[in-house]
């Protein structure tokens, strides 16, 4: 097997999360509208450097025999950049994968604004009474924090 079919065959899986992290940025920048988290438009656009990048590292460093006869670095250079480029993008592809899970994790909670009650209504304003509803009895307070007596 040619060193190119490798690298051909070796790219497929990381081809597929390219393809999840396209449609995962495209549905996350459409449900920006709807309140999803940019934590997640984030998340996936690092997903996509981070698999180009390596998908790009994959091809390059094919030539790593002409790098050792052209430029006279011995195999431990050699290793030295495969590990100075392998570990960081490694490493920017595990972050894109946690911060993928904390968007989603953090996605499925209601958003927290303390000392604001959701309206259930269209357009977060309260809607109208319903039949048989019978309103507030005379004599009796408003539901609330105590109210203080006048002065």
């Amino acid at each position: 097997m040619t060193p190119v079919t490798l690298a051909s065959i070796e790219i497929i899986p990381r081809v597929l999360q390219l393809v999840v992290g396209v449609l995962g940025l495209i549905f996350s920048i459409r449900g920006r509208a709807r309140g999803v988290s940019g934590l997640m438009a984030g998340a996936f656009a690092v997903m996509l450097i981070t698999t180009t990048a390596s998908i790009v590292w994959q091809f390059v460093s094919l030539n790593a025999a002409s790098w050792s006869s052209s430029n006279h670095l011995d195999l431990d250079e050699i290793q030295l950049i495969f590990l100075a480029v392998g570990l960081p993008l490694d490493a920017a592809s595990v972050l894109s994968w946690l911060l993928v899970a904390i968007a989603v994790a953090k996605g499925g909670r209601p958003a927290r604004h303390p000392g604001f009650a959701p309206y259930p209504g269209p357009g977060g304003y309260p809607m109208a009474a319903q039949p048989g509803f019978v309103g507030p009895q005379p004599g009796y307070g408003q539901a609330g924090p105590p109210q203080q007596p006048p002065h």
